[in-house]
C-alpha cells in the first residue's frame, strides 16, 4: 500500500468569480449578422462548462402586413436556434489560430435537446434558455399529442397576448424582452476542466440565424400542425341549440367550444388583429368570405350556452360566408390565416441586444501560475484534449432513390458519426413558419394529430428511407443493412436504428435520456469506437449508402449534416498554438 495514501497533500484554495464580457462589434444584432466576443489572456483561467452567452431577445412583428399572430422561438432549441455557425479562435496576440469551428451549430444542438432531455431539463431550459414546455392549462382534449408550443398564457415569455384585467383579449399583442442565457455546446465550452486562457486567449465568432427559420406561431392556431388542437366552432348564437354559419349568411360574432381548454380568453391562442379562417375536420375544405375575418376581441361570455359559458369571438366587421359548405357546430376548426395574407411575404425580425459572455474566472494563485509556466519551459508544450464536432455536408436531390454519400473524414481520433438528412427545399418565409407544403412529420391521417408538418429545417427527416449501411476500412459497417422502413412509414419503430443512435450519442457524450423524438428529429448514427476508444478515420474511404423506397422517392431535397464527433488536441507552446484533428 502506498504511503502517500495516508499523507495529506497540499491543496490550492480556489476562488471563482463571474465577469461579463460584451460583444466587440455592437450592442444590437439581428438575423444573419455576426457577433464577436473576445476573452483576453488577462483572464488567466476559466471554467468553460459554466460560461454562457446572455442577452435580451425581442421579436419585432412584420408591420407591413396588418394581420397579427403570436410568435415565439423554437420550443426545444429556444436561444440555441439563434446560432447558425460558431468559430473559436485564439486571440490576435496568440496568432488567431482557429481552435474549433462548427457549422450548422443549431442543428447539432437539436440532437442534444431532443435526445438528452427529461422533464427536469426541459423546465431548467425554460428558465434559462427561453424554451417553452407543455402546460396543462392549454392541453388538448381531442386526442392530440402533447405540444410544447401551445402556451398562450402569461407564462409564455415572448409575448403579452393582449388580455386585460378581466382576461378578455381587447388590446393588441405586444412582445416582451426575454433574458436568454445560452450555454455554448462546443468542445471547448463543454469541457469541465479548467482552461488555461492566459496562454491562448479566446475570440468567439457567431453567425446568427435568419428570423423566419427560428420564429414560429403556436401549434394551437396552425392548420398544418396539430389541427385537432385548434379551437372548434360552436355557433353564431352561442345557444344550447347551436346554429351553423350557413352559406350567404353574415355575422360579426361567433362562439367556440370549450374543447382543447378554450375556457378563458388567455388559454385561447388567437390574439386581437389576427386574420382567421375555418377548415373541415378532414383538413380538405376551407371557408371563403366577402371580407377577411379579423379578430377585434375575444371575450368570456358567462351567459352563453345556457349559463355554462363560452368564448365569444368578435370580428372587426360583418363577414358573409361565400363558400358552399356551412361551418358546422362542434366540427369545423378555426385556424390562423395571418401568414397567408396574399402574395406578400410575412417577414418578422428579432433583436438580440446587450450580448455578453459571462465567464467564470478561476483564481489559481500566483504559485500555480508560476508552476504552469515553468512546466511549459521544461516540457515545451501544454496539451488540451476537447471533444468537438466537425460537419461534413452533402447535398442530395429528391429524385435519388439510392445515394452514396462520401465522407472525407480527416479526424485522427474519431468517436462517432451522427448524420442528419435535413430538408433543403426553398420556402417562402411565411410558409416555413406556418408549415405550409413542408415535410409531413406525422403522415396525414396516420397518427393522433392528423396533420403534423415541420415549421423549421433544423432537424432530420426520414422521408421514405428504407435502409442504410456504412462502408469504411474496406468493410460494410454493420455487416447487414440497418432497416428504417417502419420509422419512415411513420406508423411503427425499427429497433436497430435506435440502438445504433444510442451508442453513437454515448460516444459523443450526449446522454440518450429520451428517444421520443426519433421520428421528428431523425438521424443516422454510427459509433466508431466504444467506451474511451477512438478510431483513426484518416486515409479511409468513408461512405454512407442510403436506399429509399423504389415506388416512393424522397419528397424533399436533402442537405446531409454529417457531424463527426472527435477528440481534438490543442498544443500550446511558448511561441505557437497548433491543433491536431
Amino acid at each position: 500500500m502506498s504511503v502517500s495514501f495516508w499523507k495529506a497533500e497540499g491543496k490550492i484554495p480556489i476562488e471563482q468569480t463571474s465577469q461579463s464580457i460584451t460583444a466587440l462589434n455592437g450592442l444590437d444584432f439581428s438575423g444573419g449578422q455576426e457577433l464577436r466576443i473576445k476573452v483576453p489572456p488577462t483572464t488567466k483561467f476559466i471554467k468553460p462548462d459554466e460560461c454562457y452567452i446572455q442577452g435580451d431577445f425581442l421579436i419585432t412583428p412584420d408591420t407591413t402586413n396588418a394581420s397579427a399572430v403570436a410568435l415565439q422561438l423554437h420550443e426545444r432549441l429556444a436561444g440555441q436556434s439563434l446560432i447558425r455557425d460558431i468559430s473559436i479562435y485564439s486571440s490576435a496576440e496568440k496568432g488567431s489560430v482557429l481552435l474549433e469551428q462548427i457549422t450548422n451549430y443549431n442543428s447539432m444542438v437539436s440532437v442534444m435537446r431532443d435526445y438528452d432531455t427529461n422533464d427536469s431539463l426541459k423546465n431548467k431550459r425554460a428558465l434559462t434558455e427561453g424554451a417553452t414546455v407543455w402546460k396543462p392549462q392549454t392541453r388538448g382534449t381531442l386526442g392530440t399529442t402533447r405540444s410544447e408550443c401551445a402556451d398562450s398564457t402569461d407564462t409564455n415569455p415572448y409575448f403579452n397576448n393582449g388580455a386585460n384585467a378581466s382576461g378578455n383579449k381587447v388590446s393588441d399583442i405586444s412582445y416582451r424582452k426575454v433574458k436568454l442565457q445560452i450555454p455554448l455546446e462546443t468542445g471547448i465550452f463543454r469541457n469541465p476542466k479548467v482552461w488555461v486562457n492566459m496562454l491562448t486567449g479566446l475570440e468567439i465568432v457567431i453567425t446568427l440565424e435568419d428570423a423566419v427559420k427560428v420564429l414560429r406561431p403556436l401549434d394551437s392556431v396552425m392548420r398544418n400542425r396539430r389541427l385537432k388542437l385548434n379551437p372548434r366552432f360552436h355557433s353564431i348564437n352561442g345557444s344550447t341549440a347551436p346554429d351553423n354559419w350557413a352559406n350567404a349568411s353574415s355575422t360579426d360574432t361567433f362562439y367556440i367550444t370549450t374543447d382543447n381548454s378554450n375556457i378563458t380568453p388567455s388559454t385561447c391562442g388567437f390574439v386581437k388583429g389576427e386574420r382567421i379562417n375555418f377548415v373541415d375536420p378532414s383538413n380538405s375544405f376551407t371557408s371563403t368570405f366577402d371580407n377577411a375575418p379579423i379578430i377585434a376581441s375575444i371575450n368570456a361570455s358567462s351567459t352563453a350556452n345556457n349559463g355554462a359559458g363560452l368564448l365569444q369571438v368578435v370580428l372587426t366587421e360583418e363577414c358573409e360566408l361565400t363558400s358552399a359548405s356551412s361551418i358546422t357546430n362542434a366540427s369545423w376548426f378555426m385556424y390562423s390565416d395571418s401568414l397567408h395574407t396574399g402574395d406578400n411575404a410575412y417577414n418578422p425580425s428579432y433583436k438580440f441586444s446587450n450580448v455578453e459572455l459571462v465567464v467564470q474566472e478561476v483564481d489559481m494563485g500566483s504559485s500555480y501560475v508560476n508552476s504552469v509556466l515553468s512546466s511549459m519551459k521544461e516540457k515545451g508544450v501544454i496539451v488540451h484534449d476537447i471533444l468537438s464536432a466537425q460537419n461534413y455536408r452533402y447535398s442530395q436531390n429528391k429524385e435519388d432513390v439510392v445515394a452514396n454519400i462520401r465522407l472525407p473524414l480527416v479526424n485522427g481520433r474519431a468517436k462517432s458519426l451522427i448524420c442528419m438528412p435535413t430538408d433543403a427545399s426553398v420556402y417562402v418565409g411565411k410558409n416555413l413558419m406556418n408549415g405550409h407544403l413542408t415535410y409531413d412529420i406525422g403522415g396525414t391521417g396516420n397518427n393522433e394529430d392528423e396533420t403534423l408538418f415541420a415549421c423549421e429545417q433544423l432537424r432530420g427527416i426520414s422521408d421514405h428511407l428504407t435502409d442504410y449501411q456504412f462502408i469504411y476500412d474496406g468493410r460494410l459497417q454493420p455487416s447487414r443493412p440497418v432497416r428504417c422502413s417502419k420509422i419512415s412509414s411513420k406508423t411503427s419503430i425499427d429497433a436497430q436504428p435506435l440502438i445504433e443512435t444510442t451508442k453513437a450519442l454515448q460516444q459523443a457524450e450526449i446522454s440518450a435520456r429520451s428517444l421520443s423524438e426519433y421520428n421528428r428529429n431523425f438521424v443516422i448514427s454510427r459509433a466508431l469506437a466504444l467506451n474511451s476508444g477512438v478510431y483513426d478515420a484518416r486515409n479511409k474511404d468513408f461512405n454512407l449508402q442510403v436506399n429509399y423506397q423504389e415506388t416512393t422517392a424522397p419528397t424533399k431535397n436533402h442537405l446531409w449534416l454529417n457531424f463527426c464527433f472527435h477528440l481534438r488536441r490543442i498544443n500550446i507552446s511558448q511561441n505557437s498554438i497548433s491543433v491536431e484533428y
